[in-house]
């Protein structure tokens, strides 16, 4: 059922590609029709009933007829069951003879619920047709395909921001200069001494010659 669901929203997707609207309502694409209807009034709680009509300018073999919707709702099928992943059923088709299904729906909560009724066969595209229902204080109204819904959106919420205290500002910080370091290759000349501390004595005496007589 899950890959029923997933095809049934490929399929609403791309309905929109092709198709015209048929004289008596509903939607057509290369001699394959489909309209859909749904009964009112519309009450919460009770059960929707829903007709959905196919009709086709020849004979078509293994038709593949779906209902589907969006957000899912709980459909009754054939047997009794109510399904929430969409129904579908396989019909042969008799040329320019409508097929009639009747299917009953109920609605989950209040709100906007899409449901469309599709149509394939091989060689032929995917036919659908659809109607909103809006559903609001126990009331439902029906809107067909390209109708707007009249629904006010929700105001958008406003927000009230109180500022806080102001933060505390840093200390500044001063820089104190720092005298630079005498470079160390510079050195003061030693002094030069103006005396010896100590007599000054040659260090070899040169005799005097002795006279001979």
């Amino acid at each position: 059922m899950k890959r029923l669901w997933t095809l049934a929203i490929l399929m609403m997707i791309l309905s929109g590609c092709g198709g015209s609207a048929a004289p008596s309502g509903g939607q057509c694409n290369k001699g394959l029709c489909v309209k859909i209807e749904v009964a009112e009034p519309i009450r919460w709680g009770e059960p929707i009933g829903v007709t959905v009509t196919v009709t086709a300018e020849r004979d078509l073999s293994n038709l593949q007829v779906s209902l589907t919707s969006y957000p899912p709702v709980s459909i009754e099928d054939h047997q009794g069951r109510w399904i929430e992943e969409g129904v579908r059923s396989e019909v042969n088709l008799v040329a320019n003879r409508p097929l009639v299904a009747v299917y009953k729906v109920r609605l989950p909560s209040e709100g906007t619920f899409e449901l469309r009724a599709g149509a394939y066969a091989p060689n032929l595209p995917y036919v659908s047709d659809s109607v909103c229902i809006y559903l609001s204080g126990g009331k439902g109204e029906v809107y067909h395909s390209g109708t707007p819904i009249p629904v006010t959106p929700w105001p958008l919420p406003v927000y009230t921001v109180t500022p806080g205290p102001s933060p505390t500002p840093l200390p500044t910080f001063t820089l104190i200069p720092t005298l630079p370091l005498a470079p160390t290759h510079f050195r003061s000349p030693l002094a030069t001494p103006t005396q010896l501390p100590y007599p000054f004595i040659s260090p070899i005496s040169t005799p005097t010659p002795v006279a001979y007589p």
